[in-house]
């Protein structure tokens, strides 16, 4: 069955251009939003979120799903039968679970589960996620509720501010169905961008509970899995080649319950598996939470000098502020100096080891050669390293890069002469 998931409506309100340009029906405006608005970036549903769903689904990308307007008729043909993720605040499974009178009704498929909601369950307050419960997020936001926030309003404060501010939005809740017992049936979280808090059990016939997220960007992760009744473990994974499977080499961490796990970690496809500690059952709450990674750039600096972030000419201090890791290797800045300059740059704010290698584009084809190496900036984890070179006038490549093969960190980078 294909859904109509494009709301004309909100699209005609979202897009006052469309309508001085006589755009105005709603056949006219889907056509407008096949060719034109998917792929420049134009909302067009308060609660689908078309970079959400393609990074919540690498598979996408994987198959050479990689515009908006592909992901979007991709949702519409096969992602919302399939359950796939599209939005933070609705997931069809959890909102068939949580409210058992909508398939008593007959309401079963996810599409009418999905049309259920956005015509009467938003405005209802049911729970449609396990990161959103909109009267828990009124509850503990007195600011909404003395403005008087309705639920509706509730989901839209979230999406539009909450999400980025952050604020408390959902209670520990139970998984719809369980976490399996290995990659292949994961329970897929989507792309972490708030708090969840979930709770289950492991034990001798329930061994490993596998959860799966994604990350949009270099963030700031926070795992903590607190056990009740006997011991166990969290083991965190990346899945560093998207084949949905864990390979050797790619565990990053495993603690024991009531350690907390923090790591810096590059945008990518990671697991989550809750192990058993000993013969015994527990029930366990696991949280997870992201923040995204603070950056003074633009853009991401590419990974080649080709795609270096162009500083232009430098003068004074240019502070610059990132991430490299596991799956975001290399940053490369280029600048120039137009006199002989004592160039000095510096390392801080590093979780793990970083090293800055500076090169000179002696011949000016805006590529790095044998012979162009200048000299090199390493900084360990929580350490502080700056270089001082005397250099003549031209163009130059930094490139920032893991310190050890496994760093993931931000890093502030000055560069001054």
């Amino acid at each position: 069955m294909v859904a109509n998931l494009f709301d004309a409506n909100f699209y005609r309100i979202a897009n006052p251009d469309l309508a001085a340009a006589g755009i105005t029906t709603d056949p006219q405006l889907r056509d407008h939003f096949l060719q034109f608005g998917a792929n420049e970036g134009r909302r067009f549903s308060p609660f689908i979120n078309l970079a959400y769903y393609r990074t919540s689904n690498p598979d996408l990308a994987t198959a050479g799903l990689t515009t908006n307007r592909q992901a979007f008729e991709h949702l519409e043909q096969f992602g919302l039968a399939e359950g796939r993720r599209f939005s933070v605040v609705f997931n069809p499974a959890f909102y068939r679970s949580r409210n058992p009178d909508l398939p008593a009704a007959g309401l079963t498929s996810n599409e009418q589960l999905y049309e259920h909601y956005r015509n009467f369950g938003v405005n209802e307050g049911r729970v449609a996620s396990e990161f959103f419960d909109p009267r828990f997020y009124l509850n503990f936001n007195a600011d909404l509720r003395a403005a008087g926030f309705n639920f509706r309003q509730a989901v839209d404060h979230f999406l539009n501010f909450g999400i980025r501010e952050p604020r408390p939005t959902s209670g520990a809740v139970s998984p719809v169905q369980d976490p399996g017992f290995s990659t292949t049936t994961a329970l897929g979280l989507g792309t972490l961008v708030t708090e969840a808090s979930l709770v289950n059990f492991v034990g001798p016939t329930n061994t490993d509970d596998y959860y799966n997220f994604t990350l949009d960007k270099p963030s700031n992760v926070n795992l903590f899995l607190n056990s009740f009744n006997a011991p166990a473990q969290m083991r965190l994974f990346l899945d560093s080649n998207t084949n949905f499977r864990i390979d050797p080499g790619e565990l990053l961490n495993s603690v024991s319950s009531f350690t907390p796990l923090n790591r810096t970690l590059g945008a990518g496809n990671y697991y989550v598996d809750v192990v058993t500690g000993s013969s015994n059952s527990t029930v366990y709450q696991l949280d997870l939470n992201a923040t995204a990674s603070p950056t003074t750039n633009p853009t991401d600096p590419g990974n080649t000098a080709n795609a270096a972030l162009n500083l232009g000419t430098l003068s004074g201090t240019r502070i610059v502020q990132d991430f490299v890791g596991t799956t975001d290797r290399n940053d490369f800045y280029r600048f120039v100096l137009g006199n002989i300059s004592n160039l000095n740059l510096s390392l801080t704010s590093l979780s793990e080891p970083v090293v800055a290698n500076i090169f000179a584009d002696r011949n000016n084809n805006g590529a790095i050669e044998g012979g162009e190496y200048v000299a090199n900036v390493y900084a360990g984890s929580g350490s502080i390293n700056a270089i001082t070179q005397n250099l003549a006038p031209g163009t130059y490549f930094v490139d920032v890069i893991q310190g050890e093969q496994f760093s993931n960190t931000n890093y502030i980078m000055s560069l001054s002469v």
